[in-house]
Parts: structure tokens; sequence; C-alpha cells
């Protein structure tokens, strides 16, 4: 069963269009990866799905209802939770204090149940919870905002370049907590643009953008051989 469907999706800023006639599935328990060059459209994309921009044509369905107009805390209450590239904590706020914001919805003793969840899994974020968020290195803000999208549980996570800037022994960490996100039972949907080929092993499958459209879809064997993916995407 579809857990979400994009379809025939146009959308951009104001009146320039970004997107066009974009369609994608994901299924239920699927990782799924969005590849491209910069500027192809795949923040647009997420940014679409989470409410942040309006939809001008097409159908955006999870769960079998569509999301019409929804405001972006109206799509995190049906499921769906975004961690942008960028400004995704509040420097100014602490550690506990972000994630007391990501909780909004919760009660306070739903809340100290999710609150042991996260630190279990994110133990770092334990140690620096009086830390300001602003002080955090990239790979500590980076697991503050997933784990801060966490405390909703999530059926859909969509992860917006996770681990750009990071220094390759960080990124594998944050690629390690995707990867046991997903293993718990989460849908993940990940915008990649470095470490590519790391991240095709790991997905069930991967879209490729081009210029606001979708012009390839396969598992990551399948791009991985392609000549035209490996020019475009690779650089090889």
């Amino acid at each position: 069963m579809s857990l979400l469907e994009v379809k025939d999706i146009e959308s951009g800023y104001g009146r320039t269009s970004i997107l066009y006639n974009i369609n994608i599935e994901i299924g239920e328990g699927e990782m799924v990866t969005m590849v491209g060059p910069n500027g192809a459209g795949k923040t647009t994309l997420l940014r679409t799905i989470s409410g942040i921009l309006k939809v001008k044509k097409g159908q955006i369905i999870f769960q079998g209802k569509q999301l019409g107009d929804l405001k972006p805390n109206e799509v995190v209450q049906k499921g769906i939770g975004y961690v942008p590239q960028d400004n995704n904590v509040f420097p100014n706020l602490t550690v506990m204090e972000n994630l007391e914001m990501g909780a909004y919805l919760l009660s306070e003793s739903e809340f100290e149940g999710k609150l042991r969840d996260v630190f279990e899994r994110f133990p770092i974020l334990k140690e620096r919870k009086k830390q300001r968020a602003g002080t955090l290195s990239g790979g500590e803000r980076q697991m503050l905002a997933i784990a801060s999208s966490l405390l909703l549980t999530p059926k859909l996570l969509m992860v917006d370049e996770p681990c750009g800037g990071l220094a390759p022994q960080v990124t594998k960490e944050v690629f390690s907590k995707i990867l046991d996100i997903y293993k718990m039972g989460t849908t993940i949907l990940w915008v990649a643009e470095r470490d590519i080929e790391s991240v095709l092993n790991l997905v069930s499958r991967s879209y490729v953008m081009e210029s606001g459209e979708i012009t390839f879809e396969g598992t990551g064997e399948e791009l991985l051989s392609n000549k035209k993916f490996q020019e475009l995407i690779l650089a090889k």
C-alpha cells in the first residue's frame, strides 16, 4: 500500500514554478532517496509535501487522503516529519528547549516517555541537554533536528541532505542514526547530494530529478550502472 503519492505536482515560489508534473510514490516501510544536481528542485519538493509551499497543480495523497492546502503544523499532525537542511534548530534555545518545542502536541507524560526514547537513541543530546543548540557541532545539531522531528512519531520522515558539510566520520554516524530510525519502522524520504553511492546502497529506490522534473527511477543498483546517471550525478 502506498503511504505517500505525489501526482502531477506543480509547485514553486510565487509566480515562478520550479516543479513540473512530478509523480512519486512511496510505500510504507520504504527508504527512498531523491538525487539530482543543485537546483533540480529536490528541496522544493520536500517543502511542498510539508505544506511550506503551496501546490499549484496536482495532488499530494498521504495514507489515502489528500493533504490539500494544509498548513505545515497540520501536515505534521497527519504524520509527516520534515528536517530541513538549514535552520533546523533554534540556536538560542537549549537542547532541551528545542526538544520541548518539537513536542508541542504531546502531554507532559507523553513527552517524558518520548524523551527517554530520544535520549536512548541520541545519548549525546542527553549530555548536552542544557547547552544552547547554536554551540553544538554540525553533527550534533543535525541529530537534534532529527530527534525533535521524531518526538511526534511520524509515519514518514523527510530529511534534506542531512550530511551536508559534515566530516566523514560524523556523516557515518548520521547515516547510522537514520538507518536505525528506518529499522524501527519509520518510512524515510531522503534528499542526498553527497556520499550518493553510499546512500544508494542503503535505500529501497531512488528518484533522479533534473530541472524540476523526475527523469529516472530505479533501485540503487540500477542507478549506479546507468551511464547517464554516472555522468550527471557521479561525474564519472
